[in-house]
C-alpha cells in the first residue's frame, strides 16, 4: 500500500466536467463499499498524474478530502484522445481484507543481457489475473531472464506471488521463451535501375 495520501475533493453539484479541466482539475468517482450511489470527486491535474507515476494498477492508495481516508484502487482512467492527458478517473473504494481480483503486467528485467548472447526473450502472458486479499496483492510482477539460454522457457510456476494470492492461469501456462535473435539475410532484389543501366550498349558494341 502506498505510504502517499493523495488529495480529492467533493465535486460540486452543476459543474460541467469541460469547466473542471479548463480550472486544471480532473473530475473522477468513488464507488463501491459505503459508496453505493458512488461519490463525486475532483483532483488537480497536478495531484493525477502524480498519482498514476507513484502507483501500478494493483495499487491500494488512501485518498482524503472527502470527509475522511477512503482507501481505494484505480479502475479506470480516461485519457484525452489528443493529449492523451488524464481526463476521467474511477477509483473502486476497498477494504484491506476484501478479495478482489486485479489484472496486472508482468515486468521483464535484465532482457539486455540476452542480446549480448544473440538471444531474444519472446513473451507469451504480458499480464495475468491475481485473487486475493486487497491488502495482499503485489504492486508488481518481474521475471529476470537476464541468465537465461537458448530455448529456456519461463512457466506461470516460475513467478513468486504472496502466500494467500491465488492465479487465475494455470502453473504450466508458458508465460515466454528465449529464442535467436539471428535472422537471415534476405537478397536485395535488384532494382530497376541496375536492370536498365544492364541493358544500356557499350560504344564498343555499336
Amino acid at each position: 500500500m502506498s505510504n502517499t495520501v493523495y488529495q480529492i475533493e467533493k465535486r460540486c453539484e452543476g459543474i460541467k466536467a469541460k469547466q473542471l479541466r479548463r480550472e486544471g482539475f480532473v473530475p473522477g468517482v468513488v464507488y463501491g463499499g459505503e459508496y453505493l450511489d458512488s461519490l463525486p470527486v475532483e483532483m488537480t491535474f497536478q495531484e493525477v498524474n502524480k498519482l498514476l507515476k507513484e502507483n501500478t494498477q494493483s495499487s491500494i492508495i488512501k485518498l482524503d478530502g472527502a470527509g475522511k481516508p477512503i482507501n481505494v484502487i484505480v479502475k479506470e482512467v480516461q485519457l484525452d484522445n489528443l493529449t492523451h492527458f488524464p481526463i476521467h478517473i474511477d477509483f473502486q473504494s476497498i477494504s484491506l481484507r476484501q478479495i478482489i481480483t486485479v489484472t496486472m503486467p508482468i515486468h521483464v528485467i535484465d532482457e539486455e543481457k540476452l542480446h549480448y548472447k544473440d538471444l531474444m526473450y519472446q513473451p507469451n502472458l504480458t499480464q495475468i489475473n491475481l485473487t486475493g486479499p486487497a491488502e495482499d496483492i503485489p504492486d508488481s510482477l518481474e521475471i529476470n531472464v537476464g541468465e537465461l539460454d537458448f530455448e529456456d522457457k519461463v512457466l506461470l510456476s516460475d513467478i513468486s506471488v504472496p502466500e494467500g494470492i491465488e492465479l487465475e492461469e494455470f502453473a504450466d501456462d508458458l508465460v515466454g521463451i528465449v529464442i535467436s535473435s539471428q535472422t537471415v539475410e534476405e537478397e536485395e532484389p535488384e532494382t530497376d535501375e541496375e536492370t536498365e543501366a544492364d541493358e544500356v550498349p557499350l560504344v564498343d558494341e555499336e
